[in-house]
């Protein structure tokens, strides 16, 4: 279980639709696993990397330090505009923002597909790529997952 985050009718349709670019072939659980890293980063509020994200949105449209660049691949390529979520895919994404986070991803705060468009995916990487402050935790399907080096976010990482 994870912290319940505030959230309006409208951050449940973008979280589902985010889920369901990133995540729509790998499954419920998959798509739960990109869910929680996006409801973590909100519940974390820590610096660098996530302070101050103070709702479901924000997390979604976040760029990365210093350049106009979103964190998330749909976001980037409009992907995320072109998803037409079922009303299942908007319960999961209500039951992740109540707290109910997917038991394996409950820690990451990062996710990364290192072979997009792909049947396959490549090896991850012991650190996610312009992420030095990570470290590699499990991959599911197409997707890495990493968490916080030593040291990092301890509001987090309690």
């Amino acid at each position: 279980m994870g912290r319940r985050i505030k959230h309006t009718s409208r951050d449940v349709e973008e979280l589902a639709r985010l889920m369901l670019a990133e995540a729509i072939g790998e499954g419920p659980q998959g798509m739960n696993m990109v869910g929680s890293v996006v409801a973590n980063r909100v519940e974390a509020d820590c610096a660098p990397d996530f302070k101050g994200l103070r709702n479901i949105r924000h997390a979604i449209y976040q760029t990365i330090p210093g350049t106009n660049v979103p964190h998330f691949e749909p976001v980037l390529n409009g992907s995320l505009y072109t998803q037409r979520p079922t009303e299942a895919d908007l319960q999961r994404a209500r039951n992740l923002l109540h707290g109910d986070r997917e038991p394996r991803a409950r820690m990451n705060l990062w996710f990364f597909n290192p072979s997009p468009g792909k049947k396959y995916r490549a090896p991850c990487t012991e650190t996610m790529p312009r992420s030095p402050s990570t470290k590699f935790d499990f991959a599911y399907r197409n997707h890495c997952f990493y968490v916080g080096v030593p040291g990092y976010c301890p509001e987090f990482y309690r």
